[in-house]
């Protein structure tokens, strides 16, 4: 009885040794069908050999300065901030770029997406600045009045994804809402962008013909790259056309001075670097409009990252997703920066690379924390002259007349929607081109709002959109 007893137990481990066995190499062969399904060499939390996954982290963290660099650099600049203080403007974009990345990795949308300066909010502060004379306001208060707007607008955001009203709300960005606001956004600043790339400011009205040349020099080399090359280095086109726009400043000798060591060696960010927050109407309104915008971003790019990785979005994972980009954007106002938003180039990089793995994401992650914290890198990035990051921008804001394009793409065109458009254009365009001081009489606030040409075509556009021509369920 004792030997039968023996034989089954020793039957029964070896039938779940096999069975154990078939499980691991069934497991394995479902994980390489997946591999091969979605082309990921890497799956999301997938070990990544030590060697290989410091070369993808450091790949990344040079995509994260390529990103984070120029847009500092020319708001920066155009918000009358000496080079020490966009130094430090740098600096603390480096860690939040850091911080925010590895919050939405860890505990947000859970993807391998890098968080960094939108392109629509840089937009917007050089709208401000565009047009702050003509109300009177210094550039110190509009310093002040942004970080309010931008503290504003993180906190609603927070509060509406939290609520789960935020989904619904996003609905009224249809995607004549979005192509619409990109257009007139990149519409409005564009002299702002010829300005930077001509050398032309207030204290020197004429062109500056070496400023010019350095900033022609630098499109020339991002456009060259974009369309002459492919993989890794064309996503790092806009990163060393700067570095060749910003060798010739220094060979002509127009790059900013800077003391590498004013800000010591290790520094943490600052609070409130511009002051304490100030309020105004149109600045708030305007900043919450563009947080809202962005949300339409968020969706693009965790929705692009899940189709790439085979993975279902949730809505719990979406309102995470946009909690935190509402916090990205409350924590950029505390710490007077650019606001932030996912980069949906981060998708082509892992189609690219074929990691979705998050390891070496939070290897970049990291080393962003650490430069950020090193005032000579901060202080090494601000001697690049505001005409190499125009001439940068130029070809950045170009490509967002694309995405305007795009949303377009998605409508279908009838008499309504050519109506819809073709107003919102014409309102925006020409308040636009009015004179300076047209609204200079009314209310601060008032003068504020109705002299953006951004702000009156977006809401002629909701109007027509959702209320005087709007669709029959």
């Amino acid at each position: 009885m004792n030997a039968n007893n023996h034989i089954s137990v020793a039957a029964r481990k070896r039938s779940l040794n096999h069975d154990l066995r078939f499980y691991i190499q069934r497991n394995r062969h479902g994980i390489m069908e997946q591999n091969v399904e979605n082309g990921l060499k890497y799956q999301l939390d997938d070990r990544v050999p030590f060697g290989e996954n410091m070369m993808y982290g450091f790949q990344q963290i040079v995509l994260f300065v390529a990103s984070a660099v120029v847009m500092p650099v020319v708001v920066g600049y155009a918000l009358g901030l000496a080079p020490a203080a966009v130094a430090a403007m740098l600096q603390r974009t480096f860690v939040l770029c850091g911080v925010m990345t590895l919050l939405q990795v860890r505990w947000g949308h859970r993807f391998p997406i890098q968080d960094g300066p939108a392109g629509l909010w840089s937009g917007l502060f050089l709208l401000m600045v565009s047009s702050a004379p003509a109300l009177g306001i210094s550039l110190e208060s509009l310093r002040t009045d942004l970080e309010m707007g931008m503290l504003l607008a993180g906190i609603l955001v927070m509060a509406l994804a939290a609520s789960g009203l935020i989904c619904r709300m996003a609905k009224l960005f249809t995607p004549i809402i979005n192509g619409l606001l990109i257009l007139l956004m990149v519409l409005q600043i564009s002299a702002s962008i010829m300005k930077g790339m001509l050398g032309v400011s207030e204290e020197s009205p004429g062109i500056d013909g070496t400023a010019f040349l350095v900033a022609v020099f630098t499109m020339v080399v991002i456009l060259f790259i974009n369309l002459f090359t492919k993989g890794f280095i064309r996503s790092i086109a806009t990163f060393i056309g700067m570095v060749a726009g910003w060798i010739l400043a220094v060979v002509l000798g127009i790059t900013e001075k800077v003391n590498f060591l004013q800000n010591g060696i290790v520094t943490m960010p600052t609070l409130l670097a511009w002051g304490k927050p100030t309020y105004d109407g149109g600045v708030v309104l305007t900043c919450m409009i563009s947080a809202f915008v962005l949300i339409s971003m968020v969706f693009a790019s965790i929705n692009g990252m899940g189709a790439m990785v085979g993975e279902t979005i949730t809505e719990k994972k979406m309102q995470r997703s946009i909690f935190f980009h509402g916090m990205a954007t409350f924590m950029t106002g505390g710490f007077s920066s650019i606001a932030f938003m996912p980069y949906v180039s981060s998708i082509g990089v892992v189609e690219m690379t074929g990691v979705a793995s998050r390891r070496p994401m939070y290897l970049a992650a990291g080393g962003m924390i650490v430069m950020g914290l090193i005032a000579p890198f901060g202080a090494l990035f601000a001697t690049i002259p505001a005409c190499v990051g125009n001439g940068a921008l130029i070809i950045i804001f170009a490509l967002c007349i694309g995405q305007a394009l795009r949303e377009f793409r998605k409508v279908e065109f009838e008499s309504r929607e050519n109506l819809i458009v073709g107003l919102s254009m014409i309102i925006g365009c020409g308040i636009m081109f009015l004179a300076a001081g047209t609204f200079s009489k009314l209310p601060a606030t008032a003068a504020c709002l109705l002299s953006n040409g951004l702000i009156v075509g977006m809401a002629a556009a909701f109007l027509l959109e959702h209320v005087v021509m709007r669709k029959k369920s």
